[in-house]
């Protein structure tokens, strides 16, 4: 793997922490430096783990409130969607510290989906 910058992780974190900007941070962020960074093997490939990641939350969150309505549990779809974010931003900081270290990382939920680093191609 080639060296990483300081501007190329700075950017890769960027991606993976863009949430807590909030709102459409939320998945502008990472959409934006991976269109801007596709030419960047390192950064386009954090940016994109990190919107598809951020994209499957909004999902997996709508499918819990929806079951909330169908079945009428709140208890069991507020512990549901306190387990996925709690997992999700554990997974992101680990993705974090993956893009400091200069090295790339895959979400599980998205390996299993086929998803894979540019070191496992």
């Amino acid at each position: 793997m080639d060296s990483v910058t300081g501007m190329q992780k700075a950017l890769a974190v960027a991606a993976h922490l863009g949430y807590f900007l909030g709102g459409v941070g939320y998945l502008l962020v990472p959409f934006l430096i991976w269109q801007m960074k596709k030419g960047d093997a390192f950064v386009a490939q954090h940016a994109r783990q990190a919107f598809w990641i951020q994209a499957f939350s909004v999902f997996v969150t709508l499918l819990i409130i929806a079951a909330a309505f169908v079945m009428n549990v709140e208890v069991a779809v507020t512990v549901g969607i306190l387990v996925q974010t709690i997992a999700w931003v554990l997974f992101s900081i680990v993705a974090a510290v993956k893009a400091i270290n200069g090295e790339y990382y895959t979400y599980p939920v998205l390996s299993l989906c086929g998803m894979k680093t540019p070191e496992q191609i």
